[in-house]
């Protein structure tokens, strides 16, 4: 392999590029226009936020088929996750299942100092079944599991979730994704007194500035979660921007159409290339693959300098393997290109 080029040269070449973010999770297309709007007067808003939140929650409650004292809102699915291990530190341990985003095994970490880690199975599977190498999930444990998973894209399925509810204490889904997808454990939770599911508007409606998140609970469980809500409340803002987003379903649900169109155009277009591997099979707006030839570390900073940048994997069990987010067309060709132009050198 030739070496990485100088710092200067980088910089200068990556001028010569605009850039592409493959490595980001949010919606590309941005929030939807009606959206913007209503953030933009939100100034003008008198009433007490206190009865936009109740009117968010009976929205949100109706949605999922239940009433609004199922519902709890945050400021952003990270204040549920802590909310929830504030609450479960100390009932037993909190459980992650990697490869999945450790970002999220950190920020419950920092609440309690129980916490666990279970290997997920090849294929990404959970491991349930009574087993002489995979640990059994601890008495009452808190369960977190995100579905569908990053980085793998992988779905928490009925059968996983029935399983997993029968063996934890609590089980938390957290499906900030899965909007792309058509599975939810959505109808589980009316169904079993032990299943939490966690949404937001942070990704899919692309309003990580005015982070909104909410969780559907069996009503006893939801008043012990609201119980650490911070006392201020959800900010207005994000009030504002939740229920205009709902306005906004079918512009939103269109854009995520299109992001999902573009997903399975990069599919195609990678598994084509003899560098890097046929992507994993995954119901979110990214891909997860692997360098075949090199390695992560030879391809990312030469991608970084065309511009391009993708996410690199740092879990052990997956070496030199990309998280790629599906944009655009010309995002998809932009990164064919520069990857057949680094391999010529490889």
């Amino acid at each position: 392999m030739s070496g990485i080029s100088s710092p200067v040269g980088a910089e200068m070449r990556r001028a010569e590029f605009p850039r592409v973010r493959l490595d980001l999770l949010a919606n590309p297309h941005g929030p939807a226009e009606s959206v913007i709007d209503a953030i933009s007067r939100v100034g003008s808003w008198t009433g007490d936020g206190r009865d936009l939140a109740e009117l968010l929650r009976v929205r949100l409650g109706a949605q999922a088929r239940v009433s609004s004292e199922w519902v709890i809102l945050a400021n952003g699915i990270d204040d549920l996750h802590a909310m929830i291990a504030r609450w479960r530190g100390n009932e037993g341990p909190l459980v992650v299942f990697p490869p999945t985003d450790p970002l999220l095994d950190r920020w419950v970490s920092g609440f309690t100092s129980q916490t666990e880690q279970i290997d997920r199975l090849p294929g990404f599977g959970l491991p349930l079944a009574p087993s002489d190498t995979a640990p059994a999930i601890p008495r009452g444990a808190t369960a977190i599991v995100m579905s569908p998973n990053d980085p793998t894209g992988t779905v928490l399925t009925v059968q996983e979730a029935v399983r997993l509810s029968r063996q934890s204490a609590l089980v938390v889904v957290d499906e900030r994704h899965a909007a792309y997808s058509p599975r939810t454990i959505g109808p589980l939770v009316r169904e079993f007194d032990n299943i939490v599911l966690l949404q937001t508007f942070e990704t899919f409606a692309a309003l990580s500035a005015c982070p909104l998140a909410w969780a559907i609970a069996p009503p006893r469980i939801a008043r012990e979660i609201a119980a650490q809500a911070r006392p201020s409340g959800v900010a207005m803002v994000s009030l504002v921007a939740g229920l205009a987003a709902l306005d906004a379903g079918d512009e939103i649900r269109a854009s995520v159409r299109r992001v999902m169109i573009e997903k399975g155009r990069l599919y195609r277009q990678l598994r084509k290339l003899s560098m890097i591997s046929p992507p994993y099979p995954s119901w979110s707006n990214f891909l997860l693959a692997r360098i075949e030839r090199g390695t992560a570390d030879y391809f990312v900073p030469r991608l970084a300098e065309r511009g391009i940048d993708v996410f690199t994997v740092a879990a052990p069990s997956l070496p030199n393997h990309l998280r790629i987010s599906a944009v655009s067309a010309d995002a998809t060709n932009a990164l064919k290109q520069a990857l057949i132009d680094i391999a010529i050198d490889v």
